[in-house]
């Protein structure tokens, strides 16, 4: 059975036992230790942050999308591949708490998903 699904959403199975294949494919989400409802703050998405993914115009990452855990579209970033490092920045507002969901799409193994739940203090 493969490690990925070119259908559907790919998802770390063991959090505390990451492959390789899903260590270079994971959306991290970096986010502040706490955020204020209403207020904007910058929200980085990183592929590649715990084992390098290529970046190579046979193997990259074309996009990354940020939304909220109800689905909402927050923000998208498309990379080309060599020039551009699958890393992004985005800057949002939500008017109440919510857990991020991130998704990157590699040209050669799919869609996968990263989460962050948010503190808000």
């Amino acid at each position: 059975m493969a490690e990925f699904s070119l259908k559907g959403v790919n998802r770390v199975k063991n959090p505390e036992n990451l492959t390789d294949l899903e260590k270079k494919h994971l959306p991290v989400i970096h986010v502040p230790e706490k955020v204020r409802e209403g207020e904007p703050f910058s929200v980085e998405v990183a592929v590649g942050e715990l084992l390098k993914h290529p970046n190579e115009l046979s193997h990259y990452i074309n996009w990354i999308a940020l939304y909220d855990e109800r689905y909402t579209f927050l923000g998208m970033a498309t990379l080309a591949p060599v020039v551009s490092e699958p890393r992004v920045r985005f800057t949002i507002t939500l008017d109440e708490p919510a857990a991020l969901r991130a998704y990157a799409f590699c040209n050669l193994h799919g869609l996968w998903e990263g989460k962050r739940e948010l503190r808000f203090g």
